[in-house]
């Protein structure tokens, strides 16, 4: 039962996006361990973040709101949290519980990065 609440997270750094791969169940265990990784790259300036889900075969339904909020943070700051190979089925439910404002989905992650409006930040 133990590898359930196992998650691998791994964060790509791109010039103008992070990419967070995610091995593994988001559920209520392991969703502490990406919330961390998510605030601290909703601190960016333009938050642009792609997570790479093509290795989760799970998500719970908590957990997809939490995205969810994490997406309209990034959405408020100019950015935007997107995903990419997350599992149909997956992504139906999260369409249901987005009532109106969808976490965007893309088949892989070049395709995710290809639908960030890039802005340009003052210093």
């Amino acid at each position: 039962m133990e590898a359930m609440h196992t998650m691998r997270l791994q964060v790509q750094q791109l010039p103008k996006a992070n990419v967070v791969h995610v091995e593994g169940a988001i559920e209520a265990n392991s969703f502490p361990g990406l919330l961390h990784v998510l605030n601290h790259l909703l601190t960016k300036p333009v938050p642009q973040v792609i997570l790479d889900c093509g290795q989760v075969p799970y998500v719970g339904t908590a957990e997809l709101k939490g995205l969810l909020d994490l997406a309209h943070i990034a959405r408020a700051r100019g950015g935007d949290i997107k995903c990419a190979g997350l599992a149909p089925t997956i992504e139906q439910v999260a369409t249901l519980i987005a009532n109106g404002d969808p976490l965007e989905c893309f088949p892989d992650v070049m395709e995710a990065l290809a639908q960030f409006r890039f802005v340009t930040v003052a210093a």
